[in-house]
This record gives structure tokens, sequence and C-alpha cells, in this order.
């Protein structure tokens, strides 16, 4: 069920005209879309201008859920042709965001692939049946995955396959497309205050609310410690297995899935990027989940102007790397985002 709730609180005051100041109200909104809690805070003086930008925001991410989700059989993504060869036009959002994570599967060598949906399929009944999948289905599905396989054609706008059985998951990076395509629509339209939460990937506006440098947002991942920070024109994303996994003859797996070799993560890991653009910190974060700490300078180095930082739990030990600065760290040039060496990873 769908609905549009709204919070106010007074942010601050800014004179506007002779006769004294108008107060400046954030207002709230929140609704269940993409299977978690939405949350858009947007700062004007006017309620109306308040209440169109929220309902802009929320329908973004509606059409995102309608074209991406796989777990509506309706989804534009559902109705992709699974027979190698065949082609399917679709519409510029199912195209935009294929044709992203495709960049961003090249440019991470596959730690992140949005063609792994066979094993994500396989993996998900396994915790709904508390059962290990079967080593054999899933080097099955694996033969079915592969992001060089994806045939993209831009002046056609058409998706098709080489392989028969693919398809595509954007899990790792929908909520974060989601985000930042809401926040890209409010500025176009001229709301420049405001944030978009789509669960733990967060894009803020340009302009920050009265009185504030930005938005103030609360991190955590259940392995290092909670932080805060203030975000202003950046997108921030958090991956991990705090909450989703299965635990089976005392062993966890985790819902997050090494694309490479079917598995699911069997150690503790979170992963936390913050930059320009939602839908990259979020296909990034979960990338980094998979590469762990031993890989992940190797990721970031091809992504200037992205900070990011990965925890890996091994043996109940925790194993941290970051850029120099993490994405706790302040706003700085993109110029001076610079990769700290693998070797200053290890936490004693």
């Amino acid at each position: 069920m769908r609905g549009l709730f709204v919070t106010l609180l007074i942010a601050g005051c800014v004179p506007s005209h002779p006769s004294g100041p108008v107060q400046i109200e954030v207002e709230s909104f929140a609704e269940v879309s993409m299977g978690v809690d939405i949350t858009v805070k947007i700062a004007d003086t006017n309620h109306r201008k308040r209440l169109s930008a929220g309902r802009l925001a929320m329908a973004q991410i509606r059409a995102c859920d309608e074209a991406l989700s796989d777990w509506q059989a309706s989804s534009e993504r559902s109705g992709l042709p699974r027979t190698a060869g065949v082609r399917a036009t679709v519409s510029e959002l199912l195209f935009a965001a294929t044709e992203q994570s495709i960049e961003i599967a090249r440019a991470t060598d596959g730690w992140f692939d949005p063609t792994i949906a066979p094993i994500v399929q396989i993996w998900r009944n396994a915790r709904a049946t508390g059962s290990l999948p079967d080593a054999a289905s899933l080097d099955t599905a694996l033969t079915r995955v592969g992001w060089q396989h994806v045939l993209l054609d831009a002046p056609s706008q058409s998706i098709a396959f080489d392989r028969d059985g693919m398809t595509l998951d954007f899990g790792g990076m929908g909520k974060g497309f989601a985000a930042q395509r809401a926040s890209a629509a409010m500025v176009e339209s001229g709301q420049l205050m405001h944030l978009v939460a789509v669960a733990g990937d967060l894009v803020a506006g340009p302009v920050a609310p009265p009185g504030k440098p930005g938005w103030t947002i609360h991190k955590e991942d259940g392995l290092g410690e909670a932080f805060e920070l203030v975000l202003l024109g950046e997108a921030i994303s958090t991956s991990g297995d705090l909450e989703q996994f299965i635990e089976i003859d005392g062993v966890r797996h985790s819902h997050i899935i090494d694309p490479r070799t079917g598995r699911a993560l069997r150690d503790r890991t979170a992963g936390c990027v913050r930059g320009p653009d939602g839908a990259t910190c979020d296909a990034l974060a979960t990338a980094l989940c998979v590469a762990g700490v031993r890989d992940a300078p190797s990721i970031m180095r091809r992504f200037p102007g992205y900070r990011a930082s990965v925890t890996t739990l091994e043996a109940g030990k925790p194993t941290t790397w970051s850029t120099s600065p993490g994405p706790a760290g302040p706003p700085c040039p993109l110029d001076v985002v610079i990769v700290a060496p693998a070797a200053s990873a290890s936490l004693p």
C-alpha cells in the first residue's frame, strides 16, 4: 500500500521581503516503494511547492520500481525476452539504468554485475526454505551470468542478450539510481533544498537547509562504529549483510553474491561509498563488499571523486580499508581524494 505522510519541522527563517522574514519549513514525505522505506525531505517557504516537489520525487521512485523491479511480474524488466538474440525496445529509464550498470560492471572488472539474477533467485529460494543451494544448480545458473553478454543499442534504445536465460538484477544499484533520479527531477524543477533517502541510499540536493551546512546523516553498518556526516550535493550508500542473510549448519550466508562464483559471501562485510552519483555509490558499495579489503583499492582508483570504506570480519577480527578521506570525512575538492594503500588497512 502506498501512502504519502507529512511531518513538519521548522528549520529556520530567511528574509524574503521588506515586511519581515518568511519561515522556511522542512517537510518530510514518506512512502514504501521498491520494497523499502522512502523518505524525501524538502525545505521551502511554500507548502504547495514542497508538496509538488515531494510528489515529483515519489513519482520518479515509483517509475523506477515499475521499470526495474524483479519482484513485480508486471515490471518492464520482468518482461525482457530471455531468448538469445531477441531484442526489445525499452523505456529511457530502463535503458539508462542498464547502460550505467554495464559501465560500472566494466569499470569494476565484474566485481559488480547486473546479470546475476539467475543466481539471486536460487539464493532467495534457499533463504525461504532454509536449505543450502545445490552446487550444480549454481554452476548452471552461472553460465547465464556475465555483463559482457548484454547487447545494448543506443540508437534503437534496445536490449538483448547473447545467451539464453539471461536477465537483469538491479538490486545492487537500483535504489541509488532511483534516489538520484528523484533528486535530479527536483533540481530541474527548481527545488534545490532536499534530501532523498531510499533505504540506505541517500542523495542530497545542492543547497543546504537554512542555517545548516548541509543535511546531517547518521550511518551505521553493524561492523564499525556509527558516525555522522554532513551531506550536500552528494550521494552516500551503505551495503552489507547486517539484516539479510541465512545461517545453515552454523555458517552465515549473506544476501550479497559473488558474481564470479555464484556463491554468497560468508564473511561479515560492509561497504560505504560517498560521491557525486547515487547509482554509482550504490553499485560500488556492493562491489566493495564482494571485493573486500584486498581488492578495494584497485576498484576505487578507477572512480576519482568517490570516497569509500570497506570492513570485513574475518575470524572475529575486523579489517578496514578506506580512501583518504573516507566517506565520513569532510567535503573536499575532487582532486585531493586519494586512495590509501592497502597496507594501511589492518586494524589492531
